[in-house]
């Protein structure tokens, strides 16, 4: 192997070093450069110098490439907490617990939230489902006479209640119907959960 004078060296060559860097592939390199992969072989077992550029360039693609990975990874453990999050939301309603059980703060997931627009979309579902969740549930409670385990009635009507205005609007978009139609319902609806608490004279915690 030799190595060339400057003026000897073929007018593709930059351009194909770039493409290794970028690319990672000979044949998507020859490509950019729009030449064939003949010229760049045969180059490489005659010219050191060209050979040493060929293989760092290489080599900067693959430390592109882990780079991306960790970033990548990274980025995937950082968001993890929203699934867990979610997750709870859906089933409980509860947005400190939910937030607990993910460990955040409330207030990283409340900024969070307004910060993307995907996230509050998500949220919003979360909590129409762990909304619907926790109606069925409380009746369920209070319809069994002898429920297999207890339940904080209290909590899950301030729960429900905290949450009107925003499964209003949501249920409203679904039904297309008014907000304030939506509200007139959740509010009869936790009236009479109330008026079937008094009836069985669960204590409030």
């Amino acid at each position: 192997m030799t190595n060339e004078r400057s003026g000897d060296r073929p007018w593709w060559e930059d351009s194909f070093i770039e493409g290794l860097k970028q690319f990672g592939k000979v044949t998507a390199a020859a490509r950019a450069a729009g030449i064939t992969t003949a010229g760049p072989y045969a180059r490489k077992k005659v010219c050191s110098s060209f050979s040493r550029a060929w293989d760092e360039a290489l080599e900067i693609f693959a430390l592109s490439g882990r780079k991306a990975n960790t970033h990548s990874a990274a980025r995937r453990k950082a968001d993890r907490w929203k699934t867990v999050f979610l997750e709870e939301l859906a089933a409980t309603s509860n947005v400190s617990a939910s937030a607990t059980v993910a460990g955040v703060k409330p207030g990283e997931v409340y900024r969070t939230r307004r910060a993307d627009s995907g996230f509050a979309a998500a949220w919003r579902e979360a909590l129409f489902e762990g909304y619907a969740n926790l109606e069925m549930e409380v009746l369920g409670y209070l319809r069994n006479p002898s429920p297999d385990r207890k339940m904080d009635v209290a909590v899950a009507l301030r729960l429900l209640a905290a949450h009107k205005e925003t499964i209003a609007k949501e249920r409203a978009q679904r039904a297309n119907v008014s907000a304030a139609q939506i509200r007139e319902t959740i509010d009869r609806k936790v009236e009479e959960l109330r008026r079937k608490v008094a009836g069985r004279d669960i204590a409030p915690a």
